[in-house]
């Protein structure tokens, strides 16, 4: 059995064998696939991990870039200062309430004579609108394009003046008992007819000149607090006052700019009132400081303040009550002939404004008179005025001795009348040599009292004189003749009919009525006359 074995294994070795050697070189291989396998791992991992940490840096920055956006949102971006002075990464609020410490705190002392006292920007009249600078600075660069906004190496300086001309000369010389004559600004009025403007010129006085304290408070202020200020000495000096002549002038020519580009208040698109120079009058003031802050309910347009709370009070009171719910037509008077004489009334839209619609009116006219262009429309609806034509004319039948008014078709009057003495008194035929005229004419002229005189001289050979005193409502139809008041003394109407025909070819009226026909009458009525 062992024998067997053994010869077995014997005569299967050199097949192990072989088998041995193949599985060796197998094995090298699988080894050196291995091999090749981990270092083209480590050759992978050698070329990833600069990618790595790459792609770390990218997504850091990103955050920290994402975090410097969102903190920039409401803070002052890099590269904006004020005054010079670096401001980035400060609050709209930090900046306001950094800008008034300074105007509010900043006391500069002054002497005259052997008395000092100390005065701030505020003391002297000078007011800064820390809000509004705030605003101007958080704002800054925010319209550059987006990588500008935030390059800290582009510096934007926001510098707003602070005028030391301003200075109130009159609060040095209270403090420092100086013997004065207080300058008087100048003014801007309206003029006597509401329709425009007047400057009422200023005086300068004498006094402290209190610009050179004035301009250490503000370099000081501009500063930010760095700079301190110098004491000075007074000097005594022409001063002028705050609102200057040339002010007042620049104040007047914006007010009359605004009355001849009148903002209009519209219902529906439809003009229902104009500011005029009344309203801007009752609503503004003159303002020297244009860095001043303001109230709530103003706005500035130059030189000229406008009170919102103002503007709504002259709506109310001057405005709304005038507005009409029912339209009225528009009336006009025509001849024959279509041709406009007169307007009888002129009319008005209705107009009704929606509940509640019109309580901001002030507060929106003063943001359009702020820039000086646009218009206000409040809601509500609007029954547009039409033109409706009224045809007066006059017709004359001198058979019946009867003078027609018309409008229209409607007889709205009729006089009794006296005409030429060689008209017929029944059949109005003309018989004689001075005859009233018939056809159709058109009054030309108008007089309301007249001397009448003149000279005839008739087919017949003879001549005809005249020389008539204060003949009363004349209107003229034809070159000589014309419809008139009787002359001779006071006759009615009524009385008219037992006159006989007497006149040089006019038509006599009644004393009574003579006047209202004249009113009634407008320079080219239509007259017609017939027989």
């Amino acid at each position: 059995m062992t024998e067997h074995l053994d010869d077995s294994t014997q005569q299967f070795a050199p097949l192990f064998g072989a088998n041995n050697a193949v599985s060796g070189t197998v094995a090298d291989s699988v080894d050196a696939a291995a091999s090749d396998s981990i270092q083209g791992d480590e050759m992978r991992r050698r070329r990833i991990w600069p990618w790595v940490v790459i792609a770390c840096l990218l997504v850091a920055l990103g955050a920290a870039c994402g975090g410097g956006v969102w903190f920039f949102q409401d803070h002052v971006l890099p590269g904006t200062t004020l005054w010079g002075n670096s401001v980035t990464g400060k609050t709209e609020q930090e900046i306001v309430d950094l800008i008034n410490d300074q105007v509010d705190n900043t006391a500069v002392r002054a002497k005259y004579q052997g008395q000092s006292a100390t005065f701030t920007l505020k003391d002297l009249g000078i007011e800064v609108d820390g809000e509004a600078i705030a605003s101007d600075v958080i704002n800054a660069q925010r319209g550059d394009a987006w990588w500008q906004q935030y390059a800290f190496w582009i510096t934007h300086d926001v510098a707003p003046q602070i005028n030391p001309e301003l200075a109130d000369g009159s609060v040095v010389d209270k403090a420092l008992n100086i013997d004065a004559q207080e300058p008087v600004d100048a003014q801007v009025a309206l003029n006597d007819n509401n329709s425009g403007f007047n400057v009422i010129v200023g005086e300068n006085g004498q006094g402290a000149n209190a610009t050179s304290i004035a301009k250490q408070a503000i370099s000081t202020v501009e500063s930010l607090g760095s700079v301190q200020p110098q004491t000075v000495r007074v000097e005594l000096d022409v001063t002028e006052p705050t609102i200057t002549n040339a002010i007042a002038d620049e104040a007047k020519t914006t007010l009359e700019t605004l009355v001849n580009n009148a903002v209009a208040i519209k219902v529906a698109d439809k003009d229902i009132a104009t500011v005029n120079a009344s309203m801007l009058g009752s609503a503004m003031r003159i303002d020297a400081n244009q860095q001043s802050k303001l109230k709530d309910n103003e706005v500035r347009n130059g030189y000229v303040v406008f009170d919102a709370d103002k503007l709504q009070q002259y709506y109310d009171e001057q405005i709304k009550p005038n507005l009409k719910l029912e339209r009225e037509d528009k009336k006009v008077v025509v001849n024959n002939a279509g041709e406009v004489l007169s307007t009888e009334t002129e009319g008005h839209d209705g107009i009704v404004i929606a509940d509640g619609a019109d309580t901001e009116v002030g507060a929106r006219l003063a943001q359009v008179l702020a820039t000086g262009t646009g218009s206000v429309n409040v809601d509500g609806k609007v029954d547009p005025k039409q033109e409706v034509k009224v045809t007066h004319r006059v017709a004359i039948d001198l058979s019946d001795r009867k003078l027609y008014a018309y409008e229209n078709d409607t007889v709205v009057k009729t006089l009794n009348v006296v005409v030429a003495e060689g008209n017929d008194n029944v059949t109005g035929e003309c018989v004689g040599m001075m005859c009233t005229p018939t056809g159709d004419f058109n009054v030309w002229q108008k007089l309301p009292s007249q001397d009448m005189s003149g000279t005839l001289n008739l087919a017949d050979g003879t001549v005809e004189t005249w020389d008539v005193k204060d003949v009363g409502f004349v209107n003229y139809f034809s070159s000589g003749c014309a419809i008139h008041r009787i002359a001779g003394g006071y006759v009615a109407d009524a009385v008219m009919p037992s006159i006989a025909n007497g006149s040089h070819g006019c038509v006599g009226i009644g004393w009574d009525v003579a006047e209202w026909f004249y009113n009634w009458c407008n320079m080219g009525t239509s007259v017609h006359i017939q027989v």
